[in-house]
C-alpha cells in the first residue's frame, strides 16, 4: 500500500476520533457547574476542525481511488465524473453520516452561547452523530486485498439534483436539535434567539424537501416531483411541525401563552427529524432514497430517541415552573391568534396523516407479516381539502390585528372579488372546477398580500414573512394545475412516424448510440411541434459499467407554463415505446420554493450581503 493512502486512511480516521473526543469533553464540562458557558462555546468551535479535516481525508481518498478503504471502493471508481467523486462521500451510509456530523457541529458553532443544559444536549447528539461513522458503520474500514477499481456511485445519485439535495436536507434536519436546545435555553432565561435558528433549519428543510422532488422530477422517469414515498414522508413531518412551532411560538413572544404547548412541539420536530432518520439509516424502508440495512444502526438510533424524549421529560418537570405560561385566551375569532390556532390545528392533522401513512403499514408488517401501504389516493383526500383550508386560514389571518384590535371587513372586499375573477376566469379557460376552485383559495391570499403592500407599504418587521406567504401560495398553485391538469400517454412508434398527442404532434426521428466518461447507452430523439413551434427532445437508456441495471434519462422541455417530458420505454422488434407527459406549472413549485427559501433566510443573507 503506497504510504499516501496509509496515511489518508489512518489520519481519516484519528481526526474522527479526536472529534468525538472532544464532543463527549465537552458533554462532561456541560455538567459540571463551575464551568463557564465560554469555555463551551469554545470546545462547540473546536470540534468542527477534526470533523472537517476527515471529510478532507475521505474525499481526497473518493477522488484518488484509494480502494484499501472499503466505502471508497463501493461509491468510486475511476471512470466516475470527478464532481461525482467528491459527492459520493454522501452517496452512502457511512460518508453521509461523517457529513452530517460536518453539517451539524457548524450550525452548533455558530448558534451563539446558550444555557448549559442546551449544550449538554448539543455536545450529546453531535457525539451519538460521530460515534456512528467511527464504531457502528466505520467510514474508514480497510479492505485488503483492495479491488483494481471500485463499484462506483449509484446511477440514480449521479445527477447535479442530488449535488445539493442531501446538504440542504442535511442542513434542515440536522439542525433541528437548535430551536429545540435554544428554546430550553429562552425557558431557562438564557436565549432568545431561538425563533431564528427555527427559521433558518426551517429554510434549509424546505429548499432540501423541494430540490428532492426536483431530483425525483428529472431523473427517475415517472412524471412526477412527489410519490408520498415513505422516506419522503419522513423530512416532510418535521417540516409540519416547525412549520406549526414557528406561528405559535409568536403567540408565546406576544402574550406569553402557549409556553408547555410550544416546548412540546419543537421536541416532536426533533424527536420527527431523528425517528426519520433511524426509519431510513436501519432500512426498514425500502426505497429509491433508502440506505442498506443495518440492525445495529436502527438499535442506535432508537436509543437516541430515547435519550431526547427521557431527557426532555426530565427537563419539563425539574424545571415545571418555568414552562408555566399565561392560560390561552382568545379576546376575538377575528384576530391574528385565533386564526393561528385554526391553522395550527390543519397543520398537525396533516402530521398525523403523515405519520400514520408512514409508520402503520411498518407496525401492521411487524405483527402479521403482511405488507400495506397508504398510497396517494389516501394522502390526496386528506391533504386536498385540508390545504385549501390552510390556505383559507392564511388568508384572513395575515392581514388581521393581534388581540381585540378593529376588525375591518372591507380590508377582504378587494382580494374577495379579485379572487373571484380570478376563478371566472379560470374556470373559463380551463374547464375544470377543481383547479378554478383551488385557484380562488389561493389569489384570494396573493391579493390579501398584495392589498396589504400597497395600503400600508413595506413594513420591515413583515416583509420576509410575506414573501414566504406569497412564494408558498405560489407553490401551492403549481401543485394544484401540476396535480389536477396533468396529461400522460403510451406510445408504441417506428422511425419517422407522427402521433398526436393532446396538443402535440411527435414524430420519432431515430436512434443513435450515446457515450459518457462511464457509461454507454441508447439516445432516442423526438421531433415536437406544437402549434408553429417544433423542438428536439431526446430521452436515452443508460448503461453503466459497473451496474447491472439499465437506467432511463427523461426528454423534459422546461417552460414557465408547462413542461413536455417524454420517457423511452423498452425497444422492441424495431419499435420504439415511450411514454408522454403534458405537466402545467411544475416551474410554479420550484419558483416559490426559491421564494419560500428567500423569505426564510433574508435577515442573514442581508447579514451576508452587509459584510
Amino acid at each position: 500500500m503506497d504510504n499516501s493512502v496509509f496515511l489518508t486512511l489512518k489520519s481519516g480516521q484519528i481526526f474522527l476520533y479526536i472529534s468525538l473526543f472532544t464532543s463527549i469533553f465537552g458533554l462532561v464540562l456541560s455538567m459540571k457547574k463551575d464551568v463557564g458557558v465560554d469555555i463551551l462555546s469554545k470546545i462547540e468551535k473546536l470540534v468542527v476542525v477534526p470533523i472537517l479535516l476527515s471529510c478532507i481525508n475521505l474525499v481526497i481518498a473518493l477522488v484518488r481511488g484509494d480502494f484499501f478503504i472499503k466505502f471508497v471502493a463501493e461509491h468510486s471508481n475511476s471512470h466516475l465524473p470527478f464532481i461525482y467523486k467528491i459527492t459520493a462521500l454522501w452517496g452512502g451510509q457511512e460518508g453521509s453520516l461523517l457529513l452530517w456530523s460536518l453539517l451539524l457541529s457548524v450550525q452548533l458553532a455558530i448558534s451563539g452561547k446558550k444555557h448549559r443544559i442546551s449544550y449538554a444536549l448539543n455536545f450529546f447528539t453531535l457525539s451519538f452523530f460521530l460515534f456512528l461513522p467511527a464504531f457502528i458503520t466505520k467510514t474508514f474500514e480497510f479492505v485488503y486485498p483492495p479491488p483494481e477499481d471500485g463499484r462506483e456511485l449509484n446511477p440514480l445519485l449521479q445527477h447535479f439534483g442530488m449535488v445539493l439535495h442531501p446538504i440542504f436536507l442535511y442542513l434542515g434536519l440536522t439542525g433541528t436539535i437548535l430551536p429545540f436546545s435554544l428554546y430550553i435555553s429562552k425557558i431557562l432565561g438564557f436565549e432568545k434567539n431561538y425563533r431564528k435558528w427555527a427559521v433558518f433549519n426551517w429554510s434549509w428543510l424546505t429548499l432540501g424537501i423541494v430540490v428532492g422532488g426536483w431530483w425525483a422530477y428529472s431523473e427517475l422517469g415517472w412524471g412526477g416531483y412527489w410519490a408520498w414515498d415513505p422516506v419522503e414522508n419522513v423530512s416532510f413531518a418535521p417540516w409540519l411541525t416547525l412549520t406549526t412551532f414557528l406561528h405559535t411560538s409568536m403567540l408565546e413572544d406576544k402574550f406569553k401563552q402557549l409556553r408547555t404547548f410550544n416546548f412540546i412541539l419543537i421536541t416532536i420536530t426533533f424527536v420527527s427529524a431523528m425517528v426519520g432518520t433511524f426509519l431510513v439509516r436501519s432500512g426498514m424502508f425500502i426505497s429509491v432514497h433508502s440506505f442498506v440495512q443495518n440492525p445495529e444502526l436502527g438499535i442506535a438510533f432508537l436509543v437516541l430517541v430515547a435519550v431526547i424524549i427521557s431527557s426532555s421529560i426530565y427537563i419539563y418537570f425539574s424545571q415545571r415552573e418555568k414552562f408555566q405560561g399565561k392560560d390561552l385566551k382568545v379576546k376575538s375569532v377575528f384576530s391574528r391568534e385565533f386564526f393561528i390556532l385554526l391553522g395550527t390545528s390543519v397543520l398537525l392533522t396533516m402530521w398525523v396523516t403523515v405519520v400514520l401513512g408512514t409508520i402503520f403499514p411498518v407496525i401492521y408488517e411487524s405483527i402479521t407479516g403482511d405488507k400495506i401501504s397508504f398510497g396517494k389516493p389516501y394522502y390526496n383526500k386528506i391533504f386536498g381539502p385540508l390545504s385549501l383550508f390552510l390556505i383559507l386560514f392564511m388568508s384572513i389571518g395575515q392581514y388581521l390585528p393581534w388581540g381585540e384590535g378593529k376588525y375591518k371587513l372591507k380590508n377582504y372586499i378587494t382580494p374577495l372579488l379579485l379572487s373571484t375573477l380570478a376563478f371566472i376566469i379560470t374556470f373559463a379557460f380551463v374547464g375544470e372546477f377543481e383547479i378554478a376552485f383551488s385557484m380562488l383559495f389561493i389569489s384570494f391570499g396573493l391579493f390579501v398580500i398584495l392589498r396589504e403592500f400597497i395600503r400600508d407599504g413595506i413594513k420591515s418587521g413583515r416583509i420576509l414573512p410575506m414573501i414566504s406567504h406569497i412564494g408558498f401560495f405560489i407553490l401551492c398553485s403549481g401543485i394544484a394545475f401540476s396535480q389536477l391538469l396533468y396529461k400522460e400517454g403510451e406510445f408504441g412508434m417506428l422511425p419517422e412516424e407522427k402521433v398526436e398527442f393532446d396538443k402535440y404532434t411527435i414524430k420519432f426521428l431515430g436512434l443513435e448510440n450515446s457515450k459518457g466518461p462511464n457509461w454507454e447507452g441508447i439516445r432516442a430523439t423526438f421531433e415536437i411541434q406544437e402549434n408553429s413551434e417544433k423542438f428536439k427532445i431526446s430521452s436515452e437508456k443508460r448503461m453503466y459499467l459497473t451496474w447491472d441495471e439499465p437506467t432511463t434519462e427523461a426528454g423534459i422541455k422546461y417552460g414557465l407554463f408547462e413542461d413536455f417530458y417524454i420517457v423511452f420505454i423498452k425497444l422492441e422488434e424495431g419499435k420504439i415505446f415511450v411514454k408522454v407527459w403534458h405537466n402545467p406549472a411544475v416551474s410554479f413549485i420550484w419558483i416559490g420554493t426559491a421564494i419560500m427559501f428567500i423569505g426564510g433566510m433574508g435577515k442573514f443573507l442581508k447579514k451576508i450581503l452587509k459584510k
